[in-house]
């Protein structure tokens, strides 16, 4: 049964100005906390491949990412095709991960903004590593995340 990790905030944006944000992978390390640099690595839409790289604790990381639904302005989800920590290939807690940006219209040009990670545990013993420690950590990445995604968002004065 798959893991799941979901947090949402309403962004003072309308959907059509935040895709920019979230859609493309330059901008990416500007709100979404996982990412430091993210580079396209093939593609575009659907099926584009990425590599993000940034940070699990100490260590840096490089997950190599496939775009899995191109929605525009309205959904993003990618699944992750390979994880690394340090330049090794990273333990393998999750058989699989998914992630997903939904924006949806919240009125007076405002969105509502949806992350959710999913992962599949590679097995029961690390299924409860998930749940008791990973779960908590990218709670608090999304949350941050979605502050920021919020502040950047906010109109610039002159």
């Amino acid at each position: 049964m798959p893991i799941e990790v979901h947090e949402q905030g309403t962004v003072a944006a309308a959907p059509d100005a935040l895709w920019p944000l979230v859609s493309d992978p330059a901008r990416l390390p500007e709100w979404f906390t996982f990412a430091e640099r993210v580079e396209v690595l093939e593609g575009e839409g659907v099926g584009q491949r990425r590599r993000q790289h940034g940070h699990w604790g100490s260590k840096p990381s490089e997950i190599d990412q496939r775009i899995t639904a191109w929605d525009p302005p309205r959904r993003l989800a990618w699944c992750h095709e390979a994880e690394r920590l340090a330049g090794k290939p990273a333990p393998r807690f999750a058989a699989s991960t998914d992630f997903e940006i939904v924006l949806e219209p919240a009125g007076d040009g405002a969105t509502t903004v949806s992350l959710r990670s999913s992962q599949e545990p590679a097995s029961a013993l690390r299924g409860v590593v998930i749940r008791m420690f990973g779960r908590r950590d990218v709670a608090q990445h999304l949350r941050r995340s979605l502050a920021k995604l919020a502040e950047l968002a906010q109109p610039r004065a002159s």
